[in-house]
């Protein structure tokens, strides 16, 4: 007979964390918000520190560029990989982070949210395009960005797009106030339970993370993240191949951990669904040096 106590236990230490992560982020500790907001952003950094393969790394407070010369907005965390980026530019203690690396980029915000500056954030991030201008020895022939005769799916990248908020009241599947415009939404709301619910379970309830994802299966996320110029995407689609029914019924939903008939472990689904969206990314681009070679001399080319 099989001992299925350290599967509970498992479950149950993951909704501890969950607990504890949106009570942290709910303490109310300083009246002044630029201290609260880092405190809440280190919060949110290793939360994700804690969940994603040790190749990402997390950055807090940086600038996503592309060899376009164009600039995110600050981004509050980046994770990003740097297999085959091995370096990101500094200017001080500012780090510019290009966007062939980046895996996902991460928002946080407190109790309100303004749709027109989350807008004007995402912007700048789907303004950011990724070069092809590499050139890489594989094991058996030399990769040339797009002169290369083999079939590649990934052609482009963009980043997920994730929000992090700290909602006053239970929102759900609420896409108001700009969380439309992010491909994941996660919610610290803290609530409580009746006395007579706590009794019954024998636990405190006193929070949880309602987490909503823009992606319904995993060929939504292998279009969207992986062919993010329309050419490739239009091709894309017409790949019959690549749209194998293994993947269009492979739903996001899949990957939830069930509490009962109406509950689930969210941080535990999350951790499953987040990293099957990172393993349909994969790997990042092959970096395109001369793309960013030429950028910089852009401007010392026309004598500046």
């Amino acid at each position: 007979m099989k001992n299925v106590d350290f599967i509970r236990d498992i479950k149950e230490n993951y909704l501890k964390m969950e607990r504890e992560l949106v009570t942290q982020l709910n303490y109310n500790v300083t009246n002044h918000d630029l201290t609260a907001g880092t405190y809440r952003e280190e919060i949110w950094a290793d939360f994700f520190r804690r969940i994603v393969p040790k190749k990402f790394n997390i950055a807090r407070s940086v600038f996503i560029i592309d060899s376009n010369e164009n600039i995110s907005k600050e981004v509050d965390i980046a994770i990003y990989d740097e297999q085959y980026t091995p370096y990101i530019f500094n200017y001080g203690l500012i780090k510019f982070i290009p966007i062939e690396a980046v895996a996902a980029v991460v928002q946080c915000k407190s109790t309100n949210l303004k749709k027109n500056i989350l807008l004007n954030w995402t912007n700048s991030i789907k303004n950011l395009q990724t070069s092809n201008d590499s050139i890489v020895r594989l094991a058996t022939y030399i990769n040339v960005g797009r002169e290369s005769n083999d079939v590649s799916t990934q052609t482009a990248t963009k980043p997920i797009k994730i929000l992090c908020h700290i909602p006053t009241e239970e929102t759900c599947n609420d896409d108001s106030n700009g969380r439309k415009y992010f491909d994941i939404v996660i919610e610290a709301y803290q609530n409580s339970k009746s006395s007579k619910e706590q009794n019954q379970n024998n636990t405190e309830y006193n929070g949880n993370l309602k987490i909503n994802f823009s992606d319904e299966n995993l060929f939504d996320v292998l279009k969207n993240y992986n062919q993010a110029d329309k050419k490739e995407l239009a091709h894309l689609k017409e790949d019959k191949k690549l749209k194998s029914e293994t993947l269009i019924n492979r739903k996001i939903s899949d990957y939830v951990i069930h509490r009962g008939k109406e509950e689930e472990y969210s941080l535990l689904s999350f951790i499953f669904q987040f990293n099957q969206m990172l393993m349909m990314i994969n790997n990042p681009m092959f970096f395109p040096h001369k793309a960013y070679v030429d950028m910089f001399n852009k401007n010392t080319n026309k004598g500046e």
